[in-house]
């Protein structure tokens, strides 16, 4: 099993994105205990899954741009940052207003 971001849009004919975060044991082994030594609240969430508002994307972005700023320069951690890059990347590229649903997990 997986931990991704899955987002759907209004516009029907439009595929929805998925973004893999990492593997279940990954996350909760690596992503949960980082995000929780620097007082992230919604990384934490997406171990059991939770659907997110379009308003509070910027506030998950903001929290993934935190543990990546953590874990850049930890030789173990390269193939999370890269994973994390991959994510910002993608989601800078989304328009929030043409978002219907998301959900994490």
């Amino acid at each position: 099993m997986s931990v991704a971001i899955l987002i759907e849009f209004k516009e029907s004919t439009r595929e929805g994105l998925y973004l893999p975060l990492s593997t279940q044991g990954a996350y909760s082994g690596e992503w949960v205990p980082a995000s929780k030594a620097l007082g992230l609240s919604w990384l934490p969430l997406f171990l059991t899954g939770t659907s997110v508002d379009v308003e509070d994307l910027p506030a998950v972005v903001a929290e993934l741009r935190l543990l990546r700023s953590a874990l850049v320069g930890v030789p173990s951690r390269a193939s999370t940052v890269e994973r994390l890059d991959f994510v910002l990347e993608r989601l800078g590229a989304v328009e929030p207003d043409e978002i219907d649903r998301i959900f994490i997990g």
